[in-house]
């Protein structure tokens, strides 16, 4: 009898120890009836990035292949024909403004520093891009919304910088926004190294008069920062399809602003733009 309970508190503690193993793990719930237990790292219009437990490579599954993610603190989202059935809330007093089709509107992009997140920066480079359109704006070849004004419907619906937006479809965001064509992206800024070098000069002079010779020296030292620059470039239409899907990485990025040159290479590449 002793002998029994103890095969059974064996097993109840056994199950307890895996129940929170579990617990510890998002559980990812493939359409194929395949459970995994990862973290999940982004979740993203199209893809869900995870990594396993004690690991840390990024996984990638398309959304379209996930039915649902429980998530360890219980949170639950599902997911069907690769859309989430989770959508963020707009106000119920917002007001959709005027949808016009072929109207560009720039987003703010969303902007990564040595994997930290800065959507200050993101509006910076959302403000670039639109300002480098609107120097030579009769090379344009579709009206485009100010900035400003993007921003400010988008705050009323709820969304305060570029990571918000993961939450709702390119659908929604284009009838927040009122313009057809949307143009937005990521940007992604990782330090690499500094590189430093030192130079040297020498200079002799010669006194004639008390037949003397002295060499002075001087040295000059710089640093170089280098920096692993990826710019994601993307543009969707009012349904939702994407357009233009672009990565770019600046040749030899020596600052964090060094992004420019990919954004003005991929504005001049695309069909709303005459050079």
């Amino acid at each position: 009898m002793k002998y029994s309970k103890v095969i059974v508190t064996f097993f109840m503690i056994m199950f307890c120890f895996i129940h929170a193993q579990q617990n510890a793990s998002d559980q990812l719930f493939l359409s194929n009836g395949e459970t995994l237990a990862v973290t999940v790292q982004k979740v993203e219009p199209e893809t869900i990035t995870y990594s396993f437990t004690g690991e840390d490579l990024e996984n990638v599954v398309d959304k379209a292949n996930v039915e649902k993610i429980i998530f360890k603190s219980g949170r639950e989202q599902q997911f069907s024909g690769g859309a989430s059935s989770e959508t963020a809330s707009i106000p119920n007093n917002f007001e959709y403004p005027t949808m016009k089709s072929n109207e560009g509107a720039v987003l703010p992009f969303e902007f990564v520093i040595d994997g930290t997140a800065h959507p200050e920066e993101g509006t910076e480079a959302q403000e670039y891009y639109y300002n480098n359109l609107m120097r030579r704006p009769e090379r344009n070849t579709i009206p485009y919304q100010d900035t400003e004004t993007t921003r400010k419907r988008l705050r009323a619906a709820g969304i305060n910088d570029a990571f918000d937006m993961r939450e709702y479809e390119m659908t929604e965001i284009a009838e927040i926004v009122g313009a057809g064509i949307l143009i937005t992206g990521k940007i992604s800024v990782d330090y690499r190294s500094t590189n430093s070098s030192t130079s040297g000069s020498t200079t002799t002079k010669v006194d004639t008069k008390k037949k003397k010779v002295k060499t002075y020296s001087s040295d000059y030292s710089s640093s170089t920062d280098e920096y692993d620059t990826h710019v994601v470039f993307r543009v969707y239409d009012k349904d939702g399809n994407k357009l233009i899907d672009e990565n770019r990485r600046p040749f030899m990025a020596t600052t964090r602003d060094n992004y420019v040159s990919a954004l003005n290479y991929l504005m001049k590449r695309t069909p709303y733009y005459q050079k």
